[in-house]
């Protein structure tokens, strides 16, 4: 468990909102480049390192300061979306890395200083409740769409009103030829969600391969845009880090009224399970939910070993990336 300092002590007594502080926590010294030349530039041993400390917290906060996990669920500023950074700035695009997280952002830093773009904003943003992908394109895009996968939206209207081009990339290797014009364009990348339900998505090992993996789609999506434009770099949601010694052990067994899952709706004829340690019961959608680093064992086949995992309501699956870049330097001059 986490020593009770100074600085800790404060932040569990603050009054609220406490969300702010755990997330420059996160962004200043759980997931910064400092952490990861700390950890010897070893993605895994990084992920390691990180996640030893934010199960700490985490577990910490369940069991002192439980409210953050209200402070979660609270509906985000509206300008945290996709069509509100379009509206700011019209000629701009955004690329969805989806299953990205905090943890990831060392590694696109670094890239996008090797693309020649400039930071402008580093922040969080957050997933949908759940923290599933398809809620997230209704809750989060912010263009009034239903409940999709991503691979759905290539052809609807509600982006074409908005005016944003849309190109989906399915696998690692996808690739487009990116047109410009005065649309904004919106680029999702499967990646690195792909990989976790995978056989090789068992152990920290994985991170190794997600590190590498992003030199690709970086280049096929963000280098692959107008470099005049402005884009935003974010994700649908995070995820989970659950192997043994790294989840709170006082939630075990609370996914059973979830048949295994991280969360599930209940029909209109079923009893709602009553809230408990570890498990967030909202009523009027009839949804519970796993609230904390929780350790469930799915009851599908593919993912029964995965210790990557999303859909609940705890800080690495519900924060997400928000990074915005600026054109690449020198675009201008090259454009003529």
């Amino acid at each position: 468990m986490a020593a009770l300092d100074a600085d800790l002590l404060a932040q569990l007594t603050a009054p609220l909102p406490r969300l702010p502080g755990l997330e420059h926590w996160l962004l200043d010294e759980v997931w910064s480049p400092g952490s990861f030349a700390a950890a010897g530039r070893s993605p895994k041993n990084y992920l390691l390192a990180g996640e030893r400390k934010v199960n700490e917290r985490e577990s910490l906060l369940g069991a002192a300061a439980d409210g953050i996990y209200q402070e979660l669920v609270q509906p985000q500023n509206e300008s945290r979306t996709v069509s509100a950074f379009f509206g700011a700035e019209r000629r701009s695009a955004a690329v969805i890395f989806d299953g990205c997280s905090l943890r990831e952002l060392p590694r696109l830093l670094e890239l996008a200083a090797a693309s020649r773009r400039p930071v402008l904003e580093l922040g969080c943003s957050r997933a949908a409740v759940p923290s599933e992908t398809n809620r997230f394109v209704a809750d989060r895009l912010g263009f009034n769409l239903p409940e999709l996968g991503p691979s759905q939206l290539t052809s609807r209207r509600e982006l074409r009103q908005a005016g944003v081009r849309y190109y989906y990339f399915g696998q690692l290797a996808h690739y487009h030829t990116i047109e410009d014009s005065d649309d904004a364009i919106l680029a999702w990348c499967r990646f690195p969600d792909q990989r976790y339900t995978d056989s090789t998505a068992v152990d920290e090992g994985l991170f190794d391969g997600i590190w590498d993996g992003f030199e690709s789609v970086w280049r096929n999506t963000v280098q692959a845009l107008p470099p005049d434009r402005s884009v935003l770099v974010t994700s649908d949601h995070g995820y989970v880090f659950v192997k043994s010694g790294f989840s709170d052990t006082r939630l075990k067994d609370a996914d059973r009224a979830l048949e295994g899952k991280r969360f599930r709706y209940f029909e209109a004829d079923e009893a709602l399970p009553p809230p408990t340690p570890g498990l967030r019961v909202d009523a009027e959608r009839r949804l519970a939910i796993l609230a904390g680093r929780s350790h469930n064992r799915p009851q599908a086949p593919s993912a029964s070993q995965s210790v990557y995992r999303h859909g609940g309501l705890s800080l690495m699956e519900m924060l997400t990336p928000w990074l915005v870049l600026g054109p690449v330097a020198n675009a201008e001059e090259k454009r003529t």
